[in-house]
C-alpha cells in the first residue's frame, strides 16, 4: 500500500522510488519464502508454517487483493501470494497428519481445519479493514485513497503485517520445540523469509519514517518499538538448527 501517496515538496525526491523499490525487494524474497516453503513440504513430507499462520497470511492476502489494495501492482502482487498459498495449504493437508500422529482426529481433519481457520481470519482482516477504511482512520495530507486523502491503508498494512509477522515468528519457534525437528523449513526459508520481513516490513518503514516522520510516527511508537524487538529475539532462535 501507499503506492499513490504524494508526499510534500519537504521530502526527498528520492522518497518514492526507494520505498517502492524496498517494498518490491521485500516482496520478492517472500515469494521465494513460499514457494520454497511448498517445495519442501512435498520433499519431506511436513509443512513448515505453523497451521494458523498459515491460514492468518491466506485470509490476510485474499482480502487485500480483493478489496484492500487500490494499485495493480499492489493487487497483483497478493493475488500472486494467494495461488503459492494454495500449494502450501495442499502440502498441508496432504502431509500433516504424519504431525499430528498424536491427535489423530485434527490430522484427519486437517484440510478442514485450515478451510475453517482462513475464513475465519478473512472475516475478521474484512472487519478490520472495513473500519478502518469506513472511519478513514490515520488520514493526512498525502494519503491517498482511490484518489481523495482518505484512510492511510500504509499504516493499515503495517499493523496488520506486523501482527502476523509476530504470530508467524513466535508460532515457528513453538512449532520447532515442539516438534524436535526441522522437517518442513530449510536455511533457505528461514533466511528469505526474514529478510524479505527486514526489508519489506522495517527497512521500508523506517525509511519513510525518516524522510516523512509526521506521517508514519506510529512506526516508533512504543508499540512499534516492541513489536520490531520480539520479532528480532523470536528468529534468532528460530533458525532450522536451533535444536
Amino acid at each position: 500500500m501507499g503506492s499513490n501517496d504524494i508526499p510534500p515538496a519537504s521530502v526527498h525526491s528520492s522518497y518514492v522510488p526507494i520505498t517502492n523499490g524496498l517494498l518490491q525487494v521485500g516482496g520478492t524474497l517472500w515469494t521465494i519464502c513460499y514457494v520454497l516453503l511448498t517445495r519442501e513440504s512435498f520433499r519431506s513430507r511436513s509443512y513448515g508454517m505453523p497451521i494458523f499462520a498459515l491460514a492468518f497470511n491466506f485470509a490476510w492476502e485474499i482480502v487485500y487483493a480483493l478489496w484492500v489494495a487500490e494499485a495493480p501492482l499492489e493487487r497483483i502482487v497478493f493475488g500472486i501470494w494467494c495461488i503459492l498459498d494454495c500449494g502450501m495449504v495442499w502440502g498441508a493437508a496432504k502431509y500433516g497428519s504424519y504431525e499430528w500422529r498424536h491427535a489423530p482426529l485434527i490430522g484427519r481433519n486437517l484440510g478442514k481445519i485450515i478451510v475453517a481457520m482462513v475464513v475465519y481470519c478473512a472475516v475478521a482482516h474484512w472487519a478490520f479493514a472495513k473500519w478502518w477504511i469506513d472511519n478513514d482512520i490515520g488520514q493526512r495530507e498525502g494519503k491517498y485513497y482511490f484518489g481523495r486523502v482518505g484512510p492511510d491503508t500504509t499504516e493499515l498494512g503495517f499493523w496488520t503485517a506486523a501482527l502476523a509477522q509476530a504470530y508467524l515468528s513466535a508460532a515457528s519457534l513453538g512449532q520447532l520445540i515442539i516438534r524436535q525437528h526441522t522437517g518442513g523449513v530449510t536455511w533457505a526459508i528461514w533466511a528469505s523469509r526474514t529478510a524479505g520481513s527486514v526489508i519489506g516490513l522495517y527497512v521500508n518503514y523506517g525509511w519513510m519514517w525518516y524522510f516523512w516522520r509526521e506521517a508514519h510516527e506510529y512506526f516508533m511508537s512504543p508499540f512499534g518499538q516492541e513489536n520490531r524487538e520480539s520479532i528480532a529475539r523470536w528468529e534468532q532462535t528460530c533458525w532450522p538448527g536451533g535444536l
